[in-house]
């Protein structure tokens, strides 16, 4: 019992300064893509990813836009990467 509380002691504040990242990536990206009157709305979050709807002529901005916000929403020792897929619906993207 120790020993898992110890592992959740440790994980803990790592998975907490998670959520905040993404959260802040989120209110960033939101309030980017209204100012940019763009049509490409967040939809979902899930743990560490981002749910999009894109219309297609917004594609290549929507992505730019959500990998340098992404990446660039906190400053850590080590690099945020971002993976970008897409797909008609949400099966054909986690198929």
């Amino acid at each position: 019992i120790r020993q898992m509380g110890e592992r959740m002691a440790l994980n803990a504040p790592i998975q907490g300064t998670a959520a905040d990242i993404i959260k802040k990536a989120m209110i960033e990206i939101d309030t980017a893509l209204r100012g940019a009157g763009m049509g490409t709305r967040l939809v979902l979050q899930v743990h560490d990813e981002l749910i999009l709807e894109v219309p297609e002529e917004e594609e290549a901005s929507a992505e730019r836009m959500v990998v340098e916000i992404m990446e660039g929403v906190a400053t850590l020792d080590v690099p945020l990467v971002v993976d970008v897929s897409w797909g008609r619906d949400l099966a054909a993207v986690k198929g």
